[in-house]
């Protein structure tokens, strides 16, 4: 079986342009926004949650008004994050060397 090369790069074409779709509607429709929001509102519930505490002169500490992140991460997520670490130093040193040779040629 042989491997088409435009075949292959009309697939990872695709896949690039889907990937920034999806990255970009993301973003417009301020997901990231919306998931900072969540922490402020936690954080300003806690905060009123210490005022109220203080005011009943009950005994208050920082562990009990501090919310510990979980973590989700798992082998499979670790090593796909390395592998695109890995992937986003090559891309940035390859697109690095295509601008130094355009350059020179413009030179």
């Amino acid at each position: 079986m042989k491997l088409d090369l435009k075949k292959v790069s009309k697939v990872f074409l695709f896949l690039l342009i889907l990937g920034f779709l999806a990255l970009f509607f993301a973003y417009s429709n301020g997901y990231y926004e919306r998931m900072q929001g969540e922490k402020v509102n936690l954080t300003n519930q806690m905060i009123e949650q210490f005022e109220k505490d203080i005011q009943a002169g009950l005994d208050v500490s920082l562990e009990s008004y501090l919310q510990e992140e979980k973590d989700y991460s798992s082998k499979t997520s670790k090593t796909s994050l390395n592998i695109s670490e890995k992937l986003e130093n090559t891309v940035d040193s390859v697109i690095k060397f295509i601008f130094k040779k355009i350059g020179e040629m413009v030179e």
